[in-house]
């Protein structure tokens, strides 16, 4: 089944309503409403709801590396290097929150830029 532009930013809009103020335990339960929504079985819907993840982990890490500095190429060429769908799967799923992830990802972004260095100049919060 092919879905319009339309329709996608439609039910990315749904699934965008569904998530605010929720809690990390509430995360199996959107999958639950997306799977009733579209008509899905589970795995589909965790596949969407994970790609949804996958787009807002992406935006947040993609912002941070900016405002901490790091230049487009470095971000873009490190990027490519980190799991970004199994942590949004960790997310769509309950098992980590959405900002504990972008924490963890942009801590590995780094790390790579570094090359393992612990001289972190990125990161201001962590001792």
């Amino acid at each position: 089944m092919h879905e319009s532009t339309t329709e996608r930013q439609r039910g990315k809009a749904a699934i965008e309503s569904a998530h605010t103020g929720i809690a990390l335990d509430e995360e199996e339960k959107i999958s639950n409403l997306i799977s009733n929504a579209y008509g899905v079985d589970s795995a589909e819907a965790i596949d969407i709801h994970t790609n949804y993840h996958v787009e807002r982990l992406i935006t947040a890490l993609e912002k941070r590396a900016r405002e901490n500095g790091m230049a487009k190429e470095t971000y873009d060429s490190k990027l490519q290097e980190l799991d970004v769908a199994d942590y949004a799967y960790q997310v769509a799923t309950g098992h980590l929150a959405e900002a504990a992830a972008v924490d963890i990802m942009f801590r590995n972004l780094y790390k790579l830029e570094s090359k393992g260095r612990d001289n972190d100049r990125y990161i201001n919060f962590y001792g």
